[in-house]
């Protein structure tokens, strides 16, 4: 007897040292700092998506890394309304309240918090406006959103902020997202509805807030799902990526495409009216592919173009970064591209992979830098934000 509560106590100190020692790992890892936590005022209770409580569709406060395809690691944070801000909302009536609604390029994958182009775009507006405005731009962007998403959050969340501007981030694959495969997997009401976030419990926020390893676990399996989904897609679609380079670049007047180009258009007009029901301005903010950027003869401007028609239909200002980023510098300093004289080069390929390169076409944290510096003087020229404080 003696033998065995011996050995059942060895058994409970190796495990609970095993515990331990993951868990100062888990501190190592993400430093995590204790995030202050404060009640949003008249914060809408949501019960759907990844949160319950706030404004966004992201799990609120989180403070994490994301490792996702180890293309490289970065830090994600929210705040306790489940927006990737590291700031809380500023109830202040006299801040201009921005938010930013997209995919990915919104969001900001694989660039830190204050790397992202809304934090940068925060920074630069208050640095122009000082000390006559303060403004607070706040990222709602999803990845795999396209625009019924950002009308679905805006109507569901998005209003309730009551934001001074709406910036809408497109992506070319904006259009190629309103495939029916892509939505069975990536839209808003599937995604949220597979990880619907649970009823508020005591244990799972104490843990949150007191255990990094479970939120390093709670991190890898959302990393996981997200993975998954993209896997699912590629798998059930044949030809996935050419059906996108057909569609956005390279045959979009095809009758099978022209439906997902007039859908687009039909949702854009749908979110104008919704806004100017509400009387917030809108801005579009369009993001090129990277090839887009080195292969002009192949990989054409229609998206832009079609946005540019699409925006002066309905007097919405709209800031093309194309020639931004074309005139910003090299693929390697504006994206997460990389050169490798490894690769074979085949030089009739329609992938920058053919072409040497490695990497993928987010933008980098100075190509994010450029394109918020160029939004934030397009916004003061324009008059979005108040013209009157440089009258002063």
């Amino acid at each position: 007897m003696k033998r065995f509560l011996r050995s059942t106590i060895i058994i409970v100190l190796i495990t609970f040292g095993m515990l331990l020692t993951c868990e100062l790992l888990a501190r190592a890892l993400l430093w995590v700092a204790p995030v202050e936590q404060t009640e949003q005022p008249d914060a809408p209770q949501v019960v759907y998506g990844f949160s319950t409580t706030g404004y966004g569709d992201l799990q609120p406060n989180q403070n994490t890394i994301i490792s996702l395809y180890n293309i490289r690691p970065y830090f994600l944070q929210t705040n306790s309304a489940g927006l990737r801000n590291t700031d809380e909302v500023n109830p202040d009536e006299s801040v201009i309240r921005i938010l930013a609604i997209g995919d990915s390029f919104t969001f900001g994958a694989y660039v830190h918090n204050h790397e992202t182009w809304t934090a940068r775009l925060e920074s630069r507006l208050n640095t122009l406006l000082f000390p006559d405005a303060q403004v607070q731009v706040l990222n709602a962007g999803i990845p795999g959103y396209t625009i019924e998403d950002e009308i679905s959050y805006l109507r569901d969340k998005g209003l309730a902020l009551q934001p001074d501007v709406v910036i809408l981030g497109f992506y070319t694959n904006d259009i190629f997202d309103l495939y029916p495969a892509v939505r069975q997997s990536l839209s808003r009401d599937v995604v949220l509805a597979q990880t619907q976030a649970a009823a508020p419990n005591p244990l799972r926020q104490f843990m949150h807030d007191n255990l990094a390893l479970y939120n390093v676990l709670t991190g890898w399996f959302a990393e996981q799902q997200l993975d998954s989904a993209v896997q699912q897609v590629q798998q059930q679609t044949e030809n996935f990526q050419q059906i996108y380079l057909n569609m956005t670049f390279l045959t979009p007047t095809q009758p099978e495409y022209q439906a997902y180009w007039d859908s687009y258009e039909s949702q854009f007009h749908e979110l104008v009216t919704l806004l100017q029901d509400n009387n917030i301005p809108l801005v579009l903010i369009a993001f090129p592919d990277v090839s887009q950027v080195v292969m002009g003869d192949v990989f054409t401007d229609v998206p832009q173009q079609f946005l540019a028609r699409v925006t002066d239909e309905t007097n919405v200002p709209y800031l093309d970064l194309l020639p931004v980023l074309r005139a910003a510098g090299d693929i390697e300093e504006t994206y997460l591209m990389y050169y490798d004289a490894r690769r074979p080069v085949d030089p009739n390929s329609l992938e920058l992979t053919g072409h040497g390169y490695t990497g993928d076409g987010h933008p980098s944290p100075y190509g994010y830098l450029v394109a918020a510096r160029a939004l934030a003087d397009f916004l003061v020229e324009r008059g979005v934000v108040p013209w009157s404080v440089f009258e002063n």
